[in-house]
């Protein structure tokens, strides 16, 4: 079983706010004139923000709780290779269709999931864990949603949110009559989009 690396330097809440702060100036349509890069909301940027900064407490309350656990196709393509079986077999084992949302599939068989290892205190399959497990515990479409939704049943969210908030109230008031050039504008979304890489 792959484990996040939890000793892995922190960084620092103010770096990240100066990033966030910098991605939130303009709208990404006035900075990515390209036709072929996603554009992302301030709220997204948020989000991004937070998962650079949160640390897993391993309390177990995302793969106990959570439900329904969602996949796209690439996630189930990625745990049958995780599992080393075909696809198709996968499919039928471990996931049943969305009933709410055509042509998603959930995770059969959960609360607790089916690959937490309670002994561990951890995920059997992480490394091919779905994007719904990858972006908790600050869900919501990127691209759509309107706020962060932080599960209160999570103390590292909870702490996130706490260190970001008073690191971006530290940083509007230093920024304040600064303004960043707009290649320092890009530069700052960009750094923040690559975390949607490492997830």
């Amino acid at each position: 079983m792959t484990e996040p690396d939890l000793t892995q330097p922190e960084e620092d809440p103010q770096e990240v706010a100066i990033l966030l702060f910098r991605a939130m100036i303009l709208p990404d349509g006035e900075v990515f004139k390209e036709f072929n890069v996603t554009k992302y909301t301030a709220t997204d940027y948020t989000r991004m923000a937070c998962h650079i900064l949160f640390r897993c407490q391993r309390c177990g309350a995302c793969c106990t709780t959570g439900d329904p656990i969602r996949l796209r196709p690439e996630d189930a393509a990625q745990l049958a290779k995780q599992l080393k079986i075909p696809l198709n077999r996968a499919l039928k084992k471990y996931t049943i269709p969305d009933p709410k949302k055509p042509g998603v599939l959930d995770f059969k068989h959960i609360l607790p999931c089916k690959f937490y290892d309670r002994k561990a205190g951890g995920c059997k399959v992480y490394a091919a864990r779905p994007w719904s497990c990858r972006i908790f515990p600050f869900l919501g479409v990127y691209g759509s949603s309107d706020q962060v939704v932080v599960n209160p049943s999570c103390p590292g969210s909870v702490e996130t949110m706490e260190i970001l908030t008073r690191a971006m109230e530290e940083v509007r008031a230093e920024q304040e009559g600064y303004s960043p050039s707009l290649e320092e504008i890009r530069r700052s979304k960009e750094h923040l989009k690559r975390v949607l890489d490492d997830l």
